[in-house]
């Protein structure tokens, strides 16, 4: 049985172009894991993408962010396109 992915998404009000904060939990028949604070971000005009969580850090005066967890591609690939369909979703279903 393959992987399944259940998000919980929130719409956010914050600091553009973040617009959406989730928990993504990856479901299997021996147990779960639940992925907190995986973010979507949009900028006017362009379409959503989205990242795992991650930590920023200063590099030679530079802030770079680093992924706190690292996926299988195919598996990153299906979470950020599940968490991505919702966001759409939920934007249009607003009123």
């Amino acid at each position: 049985m393959p992987i399944q992915i259940k998000v919980g998404l929130k719409i956010v009000n914050a600091k553009p172009p973040l617009q959406a904060l989730a928990d993504v939990t990856l479901m299997w028949p021996e147990g779960e894991i639940t992925i907190r604070r995986c973010a979507v971000f949009q900028k006017v005009g362009e379409p959503p993408w989205a990242t795992l969580p991650r930590i920023p850090i200063e590099k030679n005066g530079k802030r770079q962010y680093v992924p706190l967890l690292d996926l299988p591609r195919d598996l990153k690939t299906r979470v950020l396109e599940t968490l991505l369909n919702d966001y759409r979703s939920a934007v249009d279903a607003r009123p």
